[in-house]
């Protein structure tokens, strides 16, 4: 027999009758880990969310020194009864209270002996029942009844629950006390049960050890008391041999490893997949793994200037200057009526109509949206809508392309603006305030990493002006800014006078702005000549010193047209190109409209956003409107909706939209080609296609180098400018070995390039993290011009094609009925028979289509005899 060990001796056996059902949670489990590993591997884990609250009834044996407070009996999963604290002095209380957590904490540790020796003997397996791991916690049972141990006890037990439970928390859980810490950190819990709660739990603790990007990560001293990422190196499985697609070269992979033997696991798998027509990849990429992109610490420094869009990718809108005066607002209307009267006015329950971009089953018209703010009459309702349904993606759009403007242009730029004396001017021309609101956004984010401490009461605001011309939106846009300025209407300096006249000697006076947004507000005029006079309308508004002029529409056709007819307009008319020769497809050498012949006065400016050229679009080489566009330039931007927009479209699978919008952000003023020395033509182009890999190495490479070429290099890295570079205009397609991805290149081409793996290791482990709307800095190795769909000026549509066939069939049809069967019947030729298919009789493809070409032959030798 075995002899007892002092720690079995000293623990009571009723004692230990009584703890079969507890788990302790903090020194049992940690000396399990310790002294007890191959038990926790022998046993599956068990953790918070599968325990059961079980009865404290049986806990009525201990010594008498410790049990003056007595819990009331309780049932499994509903909330211990607390019984009032008896009435004894508060210097008795606190020594009892310790005499039991001593007590608890002892029997702790006679169970984390006892795991100890029974695992030294291997009867862990065999007795697991002999220790209480998975039962009832005495010291939360305690707590109901006397307090907690103090108060990081209690904060330490309400902040488990919300890791443990997430947003959700099963009912009686918590006791009265711990409900109230709860509710004031985290509000009011949301009660659910525990076997609901439990698959979504484990749902989300799967999905965060996928993306966890440094769960396989391992780290070593760097020599100077800090530490540094060893670099892993992954080995391939297979040699990699693939066709790309579209007729793209063959790319062979060498730096694959040798073949892994095939197993019967792999083998079955192999089996399933050829059956159900797919492949199995055995690469699993590291993309996946990190949805937002945020594991920046391996790209080349080239790569991270030339990343665009904002960071983390989704925007989330400000809850205390955007989404909470909204929801103030509309919380004095029917969220029925809010609902009803946006589907009216927006035609449908995604809101074609409106800045959203609703999915792709709904066939939405392409037509401007029927509420502007510059409109004179707006009804309350009709006001409540604008904010609803129309300020979340005005502002999520704005606030990207302000953030590409921002990585641009520089912190230099935006610091300036801040530091001018009565701070920036911004004009919001047509988004009725949303545009001020991240304008604030981007300020606020500057100065934060200018200052930290310092309060964001302090930042210079400047002078805002809103464009809003109805009276029911002016008051509730007022209430979301504070210092702002609203004009009814945009002044008109098109036809304003420049210079002084006989009648009036001074020079006409005329506000403008350092930033002028102006999101939506072509598309809605109908005619092109006062497209172009809004448009020049607005460049009059914006500072000839360096102002910024932001025209933004939906991503569609017609708004890329609008776009694109306004890019034309102020490269012809406006800015002087300085690099006339720098293409074929320059606009110079196209042919000119009359009005486009005179002497115009151009000055100085550059387009600094999506556009990397000033020649003409490559995909508005058809200007105006064109049937079958299947090609244009537009981008995205993910935001999360408010909780008001999910009532109104009545979204309940998912909370954030893909915003796909077209842009044009243009420099008044200063042609940074001028000034930094740099050209956006054929040469830059090639530059591009090599890569500056070789630019910016760390410093251990740069201090191997001798010190001639360290300043042949530190020469290039002054010359290397981000706007040389061909932006990513479509998503790529990662492929396994390969990705392939269309740029628009610095002279104005579309083409398609390849980086395998062959290319160069940097440059592929960066283009599988790139994405839409990247500036791409490290060459390619195959370029290929990509044939762009541009559609036809005159075609005819799609549906009109389809009505005129139908209207032709019906003639003919007509037609033959009228001449009669009597004078077709003697020249009519027999009648072609084709076998009807048997029940499950299969005919191949190729039977059916020569079927269909023999009865078109047949029928188109019957036409002249039925005419």
């Amino acid at each position: 027999m075995l002899s007892r060990s002092p720690a079995t001796r000293a623990t009571p056996q009723g004692l230990l009758r009584a703890a079969v059902n507890r788990t302790s949670q903090f020194s049992t489990q940690q000396q399990l880990r310790r002294g007890a590993a191959g038990f926790m591997n022998g046993r599956s884990r068990t953790t918070t969310t599968r325990r059961c609250l079980s009865s404290i009834s049986n806990i009525n044996k201990l010594p008498r020194a410790s049990t003056e407070f007595r819990p009331a009996q309780s049932t499994i999963a509903s909330r211990y009864s607390s019984s009032a604290t008896p009435a004894v002095p508060d210097a008795t209380h606190a020594e009892r209270k310790d005499a039991v957590y001593a007590l608890i904490d002892e029997i702790n540790q006679n169970e984390a002996a006892m795991a100890d020796i029974m695992d030294e003997l291997d009867l862990l397996d065999d007795f697991d029942q002999a220790l209480n791991l998975d039962g009832l916690e005495y010291e939360h049972a305690f707590s109901q009844t006397i307090g907690h141990r103090d108060q990081e006890t209690l904060e330490g037990r309400v902040r488990m629950a919300r890791q443990e439970f997430r947003e959700y928390l099963p009912p009686d859980y918590l006791n009265a006390r711990e409900t109230e810490l709860y509710t004031r950190l985290y509000g009011d819990p949301i009660y659910r049960d525990l076997d609901s709660i439990q698959p979504d739990l484990e749902l989300a603790e799967e999905l965060e050890e996928e993306q966890d990007p440094t769960a396989d990560q391992l780290y070593r001293e760097d020599g100077q008391g800090g530490w540094e990422e060893v670099e892993m190196v992954e080995e391939e499985l297979e040699f990699e041999l693939e066709a790309e697609e579209d007729d793209m070269p063959v790319v062979y992979d060498m730096e694959a490893g040798p073949e892994v033997p095939e197993t019967d696991a792999m083998r079955r798998t192999r089996e399933i997949a050829e059956q159900l027509g797919g492949e199995v990849m055995l690469e699993q990429f590291q993309d996946e793994a990190v949805p937002d992109g945020n594991d920046t610490t391996r790209f080349h420094p080239a790569t991270e200037l030339g990343r665009s869009g904002t960071n983390p990718s989704t925007v989330f809108l400000p809850n205390d200057s955007l989404v909470k005066p909204i929801s103030m607002i509309l919380s004095s209307f029917s969220n029925k009526h809010i609902q009803e009267t946006a589907r009216r006015v927006f035609k449908g329950q995604y809101l074609p109509l409106s800045v959203t971009t609703p999915p792709r089953s709904v066939q939405a018209p392409q037509l401007p949206s029927p509420l502007e703010a510059s409109q004179r009459h707006m009804s309350e309702m009709e006001s409540n809508v604008y904010l609803a349904a129309m300020y979340p993606g005005f502002y999520a759009s704005v606030l990207s392309v302000l953030v590409e403007v921002r990585k641009r242009l520089g912190t230099d730029w935006l610091r300036g603006l801040m530091s001018k004396e009565d701070g920036p001017s911004v004009l919001d021309a047509s988004a009725g305030g949303a545009g001020i609101i991240a304008w604030r956004e981007i300020m606020r984010a500057e100065w934060e990493a200018m200052d930290p401490e310092r309060p964001f009461s302090e930042i210079p605001i400047g002078k805002s002006t809103v464009v809003v011309g109805s009276n029911s939106l002016r008051a509730r846009a007022s209430a979301l800014l504070h210092n702002t300025t609203f004009l009814p209407r945009l002044p008109d300096y098109v036809h304003l006078r420049d210079n002084a006249t006989l009648d009036d000697e001074r020079a006409p006076k005329r506000k403008q702005f350092d930033i002028v947004i102006a999101p939506h507000s072509i598309h809605p005029i109908d005619e092109e000549y006062l497209r172009k006079e809004h448009v020049k309308n607005l460049w009059q508004l914006v500072n000839p010193n360096g102002g910024i002029l932001i025209l933004l529409e939906k991503g569609h056709q017609r708004g890329f047209e609008a776009i694109a007819g306004a890019r034309e307009m102020l490269l012809k008319r406006v800015i002087r190109n300085t690099d006339l020769k720098s293409s074929d497809q320059e606009i110079a050498s196209q042919e000119e409209d009359a009005e486009d012949d005179l002497d115009l006065d151009k000055e100085p400016g550059m387009i600094i956003a999506p556009c990397t050229n000033h020649a003409q679009c490559p995909m508005y080489r058809v200007p105006g409107h064109t049937v079958g566009r299947g090609d244009w330039c537009h981008f995205k931007q993910r935001y999360i909706r408010p909780p008001f927009l999910q009532r109104i479209i009545d979204a309940k699978t998912h909370n954030h939209e893909d915003l796909r919008f077209s842009y044009l952000v243009v420099q008044r003023g200063v042609d940074l080609r001028e000034a930094k020395g740099f050209k956006q033509d054929r040469v830059a182009k090639f530059n591009a296609a090599k890569g500056y890999e070789h630019l910016f190495p760390d410093a251990q490479t740069r201090a191997a180098m001798p010190e001639a070429e360290q300043q042949k290099l530190a020469a290039q890295e002054a010359q290397f400018e981000p706007l040389t570079l061909p932006r990513i205009v479509y998503p790529p397609l990662k492929r396994r070995g390969h990705v392939t991805f269309d740029i628009c290149t610095p002279d104005a081409q579309i083409e398609r390039w390849t980086v395998p793996r062959s290319f160069s290791r940097q440059a592929y482990r960066d283009v599988r993290k790139s994405q839409w709307g990247d500036l791409w800095a490290l060459g390619s190795k195959t370029q290929i011009e990509r044939n762009v769909k541009l559609g036809a000026k005159h075609g005819v549509s799609k549906k009109d094609r389809l009505e005129a066939r139908a209207a032709a069939r019906e003639a003919a049809k007509d037609a033959r009925e009228e001449d009669g069967a009597d004078a077709a019947a003697p020249s009519r030729k027999p009648e072609l028979l084709i076998p009807k298919r048997k029940k499950g009789e299969k005919i191949p493809s190729w039977k059916k289509h020569q079927d269909k070409k023999k009865v078109r032959q047949h029928y188109s030798q019957l036409k002249p005899a039925d005419s």
